[in-house]
């Protein structure tokens, strides 16, 4: 009977005590916060008493705080105490290095302990010289466009074109593409420009990156038309669509001689990216300007050439001899036997014996046919 009532008092004067020792109130808290801002893990304690709370760096076993003071020399920690119960411990200014795990302890005997952790995000950031920049690629070779980012979490990464259009890849054609890598075979000219890398991971704001695809190409040349006319005194102006890379050195030619810059000959170029074009303003048309002209462009990857026709317009005017009477006399000029029509017969004649490039209108067929000289 002594026996029991000694377990009985011995268990009751064990929960009186148990009651009265210090614990922890609840779960140890786990915090996200971006980098730049401030932290606060809070530790909240039952029954603390006269005991003591400290807050610890559990990876490096450094002491941050003991009671209201702050032990380590690092200024962006702080600690408060919210209400009777509650420690906050801060952290300002968040780095990446801050991010881990710390234990709230109270030096009970045995101690007792709380583990928190701060998770600290970080935006996106890409890494240049891991990635790709300018590239320069022959046509029809294989190219590999790499794209390396940071951040908390990792980024996920996200190709596209800067001007919308579709990205090629081996055997079809995407609007975006995911990955590190953009892997492409056998490039053609279309397919320069400037790529996109984009790198998201849910923390704002994203980054991207432009890296120029740069197509080594031989030249191709076309003429916008065959043929061009106009009236003599006029101008003409020529056009001549160029498809390279790199820039290619641009000149004409008429009847085998080159052309230069000048009063009579202005000629320039425009390039955007392979594409170029490339004209050339005759001014003060004569018979000397007709015959055919060459548009050449040469890179270090070879050369080509394209040519376009120019011929002159004009038009014949003829006058009939005319019969005038008046009162008292008639005067009268004798009409040559040949008509208005042998005339402009013969003019053409005269014109195209000359000259292959002169197209002769008479007032008649200038009525009917619509041609309008370039200027």
């Amino acid at each position: 009977m002594n026996v029991i009532k000694f377990i009985v008092t011995s268990s009751l004067l064990c929960i009186v005590q148990c009651k009265d020792d210090p614990m922890f109130s609840g779960e140890g808290s786990n915090v996200t916060v971006v980098v730049g801002r401030d932290a606060t893990l809070v530790c909240t304690v039952e029954n603390l008493h006269s005991y003591k709370v400290a807050w610890l760096r559990v990876d490096t076993q450094t002491i941050l705080t003991l009671g209201p003071h702050v032990i380590t020399k690092n200024h962006r920690v702080g600690v408060a105490r919210l209400d009777p119960q509650s420690w906050a411990l801060t952290v300002r200014d968040v780095r990446p290095s801050d991010g881990g795990r710390y234990m709230c302890q109270i030096n009970t005997e045995p101690m007792i302990t709380q583990t928190h952790i701060l998770q600290v995000s970080v935006p996106p950031d890409i890494e240049d010289s891991s990635s790709s920049g300018s590239v320069l690629v022959r046509e029809g070779d294989h190219v590999s466009l790499h794209c390396a980012a940071s951040g908390i979490p990792p980024p996920a990464i996200t190709w596209r074109r800067e001007d919308n259009s579709p990205i090629t890849l081996a055997t079809h054609t995407v609007g975006k593409w995911s990955g590190e890598w953009l892997n492409m075979t056998a490039v053609q000219r279309d397919m320069s420009g400037a790529y996109l890398c984009i790198a998201t991971n849910g923390v704002p704001p994203s980054v991207s990156k432009r890296i120029m695809l740069h197509v080594l190409c031989k030249p191709s040349v076309r003429m916008s038309q065959k043929m061009i006319g106009g009236y003599v005194g006029e101008t003409v102006t020529m056009l001549c669509k160029i498809e390279t890379y790199p820039v290619p050195v641009v000149y004409w030619t008429h009847l085998e001689g080159r052309l230069h810059n000048g009063s009579k000959y202005q000629m320039s170029v425009s390039s955007k990216g392979y594409k170029h074009e490339a004209s050339l303003r005759v001014t003060e048309l004569s018979r000397d300007d007709i015959g055919p002209y060459s548009c050449h462009a040469e890179n270090a990857l070879g050369s080509a050439w394209d040519d376009i026709t120019l011929y002159t317009l004009v038009t014949t005017t003829f006058t009939s001899t005319s019969v005038e009477t008046t009162k008292h006399e008639v005067i009268s000029t004798t009409v040559n036997p040949h008509t208005e029509k042998d005339e402009e017969r013969t003019l053409k004649k005269d014109f195209f014996d000359e000259d292959n490039f002169v197209v002769v209108l008479s007032q008649h067929q200038m009525q009917n046919l619509d041609v309008s000289p370039t200027s």
